[in-house]
């Protein structure tokens, strides 16, 4: 892959992680969008690709621009094409601007297509929302220049009981009949996803990391230090090294991505730089890029 195509918002790079089939891209000052059809959900949308505009939810992390630019492309398309109105989510500070934002877009357009005081949704840390009936969202506080979010999809799942396990058919039909409840339920967190951050994110939440699928941003390699990293409101990657080799269920997902790689590495510095990964954690970790 070149570097002009390393930037091109439009390629995102389509990824298998468990059960989960994502298509991505992550450039620092470029773009950011984690599409995850099944979910009906990206993570973050710097750009809006026709395919992205089909997913409903929007889940915001912050406002900067590169995260959260394509939101006007995402209302329009859905409202050119008859779709259900975007659900944008995003931090519960930014939420009266970016329907300020998007409302001057309609003026400058001479439209009105939204409802955008239903469709632009806030959220604050703490909060849950449903995404889908079998599936929630638990909204956490993220440390970065702005007031911005991580989120947690949570996904019910529900097991049958021991005591019915070999039955047929028939008794169990008898047992629900009789009002019997034939399945426990649990909730199993299945993707977490970080926007732009520094380290301090993941040692005030180390949960995050025990997610089947974690995003987390790596900005910076080796020949940027870790102080500018955090002076600017990122995370370099010697400091999720670090973290990992004194905490490691903060980093214990079976997939890690890292992403949002500065726009003046090369693809092949990005890949080898994984290399710089303790063992037992680089093995599980994909570099978008």
């Amino acid at each position: 892959m070149s570097r002009h195509e390393l930037h091109d918002p439009g390629r995102g790079l389509a990824l298998t992680l468990g059960a989960l089939d994502v298509t991505a891209f992550s450039i620092s000052g470029l773009a950011t969008w984690i599409a995850v059809p099944s979910l009906d959900a990206c993570f973050d949308l710097g750009h809006c690709t026709v395919e992205v505009s089909r997913l409903r939810n929007v889940l915001l992390s912050h406002a900067h621009q590169d995260h959260s630019l394509g939101v006007v492309r995402h209302l329009s398309l859905r409202a050119m094409t008859g779709a259900r109105p975007s659900r944008v989510y995003l931090p519960e500070e930014s939420r009266e601007p970016m329907i300020a934002m998007l409302r001057a877009y309609e003026r400058l357009e001479g439209k009105r297509d939204a409802d955008l005081e239903a469709c632009v949704r806030g959220v604050s840390p703490g909060d849950t929302f449903a995404l889908s009936p079998r599936h929630r969202v638990h909204a956490f506080d993220v440390t970065h220049r702005l007031p911005s979010r991580g989120y947690t999809v949570l996904e019910t799942r529900r097991k049958l009981l021991d005591k019915f396990v070999g039955l047929p058919g028939e008794a169990l039909r008898d047992a629900r009949a009789a009002g019997e409840e034939l399945h426990s339920f649990h909730e199993r967190a299945v993707l977490t996803y970080v926007g732009d951050s520094t380290i301090d994110t993941l040692e005030r939440h180390p949960e995050v990391g025990q997610s089947d699928v974690l995003f987390l941003e790596a900005t910076h390699l080796t020949g940027t230090s870790p102080e500018v990293s955090a002076k600017y409101g990122h995370t370099h990657l010697e400091e999720l090294a670090a973290l990992y080799l004194r905490a490691p269920e903060a980093l214990a997902s079976p997939h890690v991505v890292l992403k949002h790689f500065s726009m003046k590495y090369a693809r092949a510095d990005i890949l080898a730089a994984r290399d710089q990964l303790p063992v037992g954690l680089r093995e599980r970790v994909i570099m978008l890029a």
